[in-house]
Formats: structure tokens, C-alpha cells, sequence
């Protein structure tokens, strides 16, 4: 006679993960507080509760949902709401700073660009799940043959992520499904081909797209690779480059001291999303920098054992996918603070205000433990 699995119960789960999340969302929390204190703007406060609420409940609905792995439903299905919601975004969604990018609702938006990368992973762990033995021993046309589906899919989301001027998005997305692809057994020689189509495509949209694109890689060769005088003029496409530097370097070793920072007193616009991570490097100083992005490291490094522990390849891929996600934007935010890469609008998961991508980082985190849980059923 079948059990219900709906009486499954939780055994064991990594509590070192989950800690490190909750810690992560409480520096959230904290420097939320702090910068929205100074600004006197209470409302994103109100609205950071909420989201992190939300977020929190949810992640642990997620945790203890039974039998994810069996839920062969769920890719296409998030696929499928990842397309319609992009496409809603295009002909009813709000445009701020240069892109439109948000659904909103009673006062709240939604980005479904933060759903679709995930549910590319999804996909992307299913499909090779399936047809792991054409992924490692197919050639280049067995490739195509066998995988033509992801890369139709995965053409239209980028496309319309692109016009909706969300590159980060799809250069992020784009790294961790081919590092993925890397981890699920391709063949190296095929990794430099993907490899060489993403710059070439990448270069494409930098030279014939948007002029702030270029301005951005201008600032990120003055600053970064020093060929222009420190003592230049800072222009309209390197300001936040040059205070965000300032910032980390008034900082230093142990920090200004709470509330003697000056980089979230409108000195950088972007100080509760993009960088929020230079805020706590002034205030914070090295030790709080590095204490943030070492928790990071723990949450990236315990899932991916909790990927190589699983005998189900497709959860083993969906976990070492969605811990890919999490950390690749963890090192873009943070290469940005730092001016090691160029200027870009992305957050610092469990920190940066949003809802959405509070959201979707949160629900991967409860993958990731219901991946790794053990269970028993009662």
C-alpha cells in the first residue's frame, strides 16, 4: 500500500545553510534600517519588512513541500508563466531609469526577469537529466539535435529580457547555465564554442546598443585599469564608480562606524540596491565586507555538497544550478563595489532592497534545503 508523502517528516537539513541565510537577511534587515533611517524614508523600511516576511514564510513552505524532485510538471509550467509575465512587462509594465522591467499591483512590482533565470535552471536540469549520455558523448550536431528545445527557449527569454534593457540579467543567467552545462558533463571543447558565441554577443550589444553601455565600460577603464588621471572630473557615466571606491576606501580596515558613513546620504543613488555592499564596506570596513560576502561563500559551498550528495541527477543539477545563481550575482554586486567589473544594476542577495529578487533567492534557498533534507515518513 502507497504511503501519502504529504506525512513525510523531516529528519535532518542543513542548518548551517539555513542559518547563514537568516543571518544574511538580518544584515538586510539592519542596513535597510540604517540607510532608509538617514534618508528619512520610512516607507522602504514598511516595504522591507514585508518583502523579507514573505520572503522568510515562504522559503520555508518551500523547505518542507514534499517530493519536489517528482514535480516533473514544474519546469515548463514556470517557463511558460516566466514568457506570459515578460510579456505582460512589455505591454503594461512601469519603465524607471531606462528600462521597463515591472509588473505592479496594489503598489507592488514584480520583476519576471528574477523568475525566468530561475526557471531556465529548472529547465535546463531537467532536459539534461534526461539526455545526459547525448550531452557528454554527442557532437556538435547531436548537440543541436538534442537540445534545439533549450535553445529556442532560451533565445526568447533572452530576447525579451533584452528589450526590456535588463542585461545583467542575461550576462548572470547566461554564466551560470554554462557553468552548469560544464557540471552536467559536457565536452570542453563545446564549452569554448558557448563561450565564444556569449562574448561575441556580448560585444554586439555594446557596440551597436545603447550608448550607456559603452560609457559604463569607459568609467570601469578609467578607474579600474587607470587610464585616466585620479584627479579627472567625474563624469555623468562614472560617478557612482568613483563615490563607491571613495566610500570603501574611507572604510578601510574596521570601518567609519554606523551612521558615519556618508555614501548612503544620497552620495550614491543606488546605495539600498546596487551598492549596498559599498555601505557596509564604509561603515562596516573589511571585516564586515568580508564577514558578508564569507557568509556568502558558506550558502554557495553547502549547497553545492548537498548537489554532489544527491543520487537523482536532475536535483543534483537543479541545486548546483540555483547555488550558481545565488553566487554569481553575489560576485557581480560585489565586483562592482569594487570597480573590478563594470558598472551594472544587480542586487546583493538577501541584503539589497527588492522584493523580487529577495523573493526568488529566498524560494531557491528552499530548494536547496528540500533537496538536501532527509525524511522519514511517519
Amino acid at each position: 500500500m502507497k504511503r501519502n508523502s504529504s506525512n513525510q517528516h523531516i529528519v535532518t537539513y542543513d542548518r548551517i545553510l539555513l542559518g547563514c541565510y537568516i543571518l544574511l537577511c538580518g544584515v538586510g534587515l539592519y542596513m535597510m534600517m540604517n540607510i532608509a533611517s538617514n534618508q528619512n524614508e520610512p516607507t522602504y523600511i514598511r516595504n522591507h519588512i514585508i518583502f523579507l516576511t514573505v520572503s522568510i514564510i515562504s522559503t520555508l513552505i518551500v523547505f518542507r513541500f514534499p517530493n519536489i524532485g517528482k514535480m516533473k510538471w514544474l519546469p515548463m509550467t514556470l517557463i511558460a508563466i516566466s514568457i506570459v509575465l515578460l510579456i505582460v512587462v512589455l505591454i503594461a509594465g512601469k519603465t524607471a531609469k531606462g528600462g521597463t522591467r515591472a509588473i505592479r499591483f496594489m503598489g507592488i512590482g514584480f520583476q519576471p526577469s528574477f523568475l525566468a533565470r530561475v526557471a531556465l535552471i529548472f529547465l535546463f536540469a531537467d532536459h539534461f537529466s534526461k539526455k545526459q549520455e547525448a550531452l557528454a558523448t554527442s557532437y556538435f550536431k547531436g548537440l543541436i539535435q538534442n537540445f534545439y528545445p533549450l535553445i529556442i527557449i532560451t533565445g526568447i527569454i533572452y530576447f525579451l529580457i533584452y528589450i526590456e534593457r535588463h542585461l545583467s540579467t542575461i550576462v548572470i543567467n547566461a554564466a551560470t547555465l554554462l557553468t552548469l552545462t560544464v557540471y552536467a558533463g559536457i565536452r570542453y571543447r563545446y564549452v569554448f564554442i558557448l563561450l565564444l558565441i556569449g562574448v561575441l554577443g556580448f560585444m554586439a550589444v555594446i557596440s551597436f546598443g545603447d550608448k550607456f553601455r559603452g560609457d559604463r565600460l569607459d568609467a570601469y577603464r578609467t578607474y579600474f585599469l587607470l587610464t585616466q588621471s585620479e584627479t579627472a572630473e567625474p563624469g555623468p557615466s562614472d560617478y557612482n564608480v568613483r563615490e563607491s571606491i571613495t566610500a570603501l576606501s574611507r572604510g578601510g580596515f574596521l570601518g567609519t562606524g554606523v551612521n558615519r558613513g556618508r555614501a548612503k546620504h544620497s552620495y550614491l543613488p543606488e546605495a539600498r540596491t546596487d551598492y549596498i555592499f559599498t555601505v557596509i564596506g564604509e561603515e562596516l570596513g573589511f571585516i564586515g565586507a568580508f564577514a558578508v560576502f564569507f557568509l556568502h561563500c558558506v550558502i554557495f559551498f553547502r549547497a553545492f555538497k548537498t548537489a554532489n550528495q544527491q543520487e537523482n541527477l536532475y536535483l543534483r543539477l537543479l541545486c548546483a544550478g540555483l547555488a550558481l545563481n545565488i553566487f554569481y550575482n553575489v560576485l557581480v554586486n560585489t565586483g562592482v563595489a569594487m570597480s573590478i567589473i563594470p558598472s551594472t544594476g544587480n542586487t546583493l542577495p538577501f541584503i539589497s532592497y527588492g522584493g523580487s529578487a529577495l523573493l526568488i533567492d529566498s524560494l531557491s534557498v528552499g530548494v536547496i534545503l528540500n533537496i538536501g533534507s532527509k525524511r522519514k515518513t511517519l
